[in-house]
């Protein structure tokens, strides 16, 4: 017969709280779901410091051009290769979190679920409105069996006129090549029209479709976020009711490690056991409040530019 109860599994603890059936396969489930979305927010965070790693070696590349006379063939090539690593960094990353994050919420709401279609239907609905997001997953495929995610690289110095004086502007700027793309003959043909609709002698900064791109992405996470928020209070009031209960009957003054529900049966302790921590949930709203802020991605960028006002 089984028996369900909470313990510790560490040398020379023999205490046991039993609990029922029902409760226990309520805190595992808890448990479980609680790690799922944690999964979520840590491959959400491997999205957002790869876009961090490429906004940042465009930012490092300009800062080069503006220090050292390297702006040969050799230079732009080398420089050209970092970037498409960064983009391609990028692009796997988010592919990952799209296929995972569907895997890990129908872990939790079952794949037949309304949870589970609203959050494919928002993963559509950027795809549908965003150029940037649509030109990114087809060059993620062309990428992935092909070639590089861009074909060449400018780097700019432009004069910016500040009242009497003036300042000269050094950029990085990352370029797709649509003859390139259409000589494949494999690119998506939708997406490649659309491309040909917006270039500019044959190239197209690549840098607004992949902000564009990553603020799709960001968005779908804030959906997901949106959808198990309500959820959220009661597997952790799970996690707190059980530690609670171990501490009530043992106290708060022993060291919570090692504790865990375990299902046993007959003589055999520990035929099921699971560890109970708050360190999922402590890391899941840590990588929250860290990656909180993504709205209006597109609309900004960062500058080291010196203005009269700055002080």
């Amino acid at each position: 017969m089984m028996k369900y109860g909470i313990s510790k599994l560490v040398m020379g603890f023999t205490g046991f709280i039993e609990i029922n059936e029902a409760e226990y396969l309520r805190i595992k489930a808890a448990r479980q779901n609680l790690f799922e979305i944690l999964f979520v927010e840590e491959k959400f965070d491997l999205v957002a410091e790869n876009f961090y790693e490429y906004e940042t070696e465009l930012l490092a590349i300009a800062s080069r051009m503006m220090i050292f006379s390297n702006d040969d063939h050799i230079s732009m090539s080398r420089e050209r290769n970092l970037i498409s690593r960064r983009i391609v960094d990028l692009l796997s990353a988010g592919r990952m979190y799209i296929d995972q994050s569907i895997q890990h919420v129908e872990k939790i709401y079952e794949k037949n679920s309304t949870t589970l279609e609203l959050v494919k239907k928002e993963i559509s609905s950027q795809y549908d409105k965003s150029l940037g997001y649509r030109v990114m997953e087809a060059l993620r495929n062309y990428v992935q069996h092909r070639g590089f995610p861009i074909h060449s690289i400018k780097f700019s110095h432009k004069r910016v006129d500040v009242e009497a004086d003036y300042q000269l502007l050094h950029r990085a700027i990352p370029l797709i090549g649509v003859l390139e793309l259409a000589e494949d003959g494999n690119f998506k043909k939708s997406v490649l029209k659309e491309l040909k609709e917006i270039q500019h002698k044959d190239w197209i900064d690549a840098r607004p479709l992949i902000r564009e791109y990553a603020e799709g992405i960001c968005n779908i996470h804030e959906r997901i976020r949106e959808i198990v928020r309500a959820d959220l209070p009661a597997w952790e009031k799970s996690l707190d009711d059980t530690i609670e209960k171990f501490q009530n009957e043992y106290g708060k003054e022993i060291p919570l490690a090692g504790l865990v529900i375990e299902a046993t049966e007959g003589e055999t302790r520990w035929a099921e056991t699971k560890y109970i921590s708050k360190g999922s949930i402590e890391r899941r709203q840590a990588l929250e409040k860290k990656n909180g802020l993504f709205t209006n991605l597109h609309k900004r960028y960062a500058s080291n530019e010196i203005q009269k006002d700055d002080a």
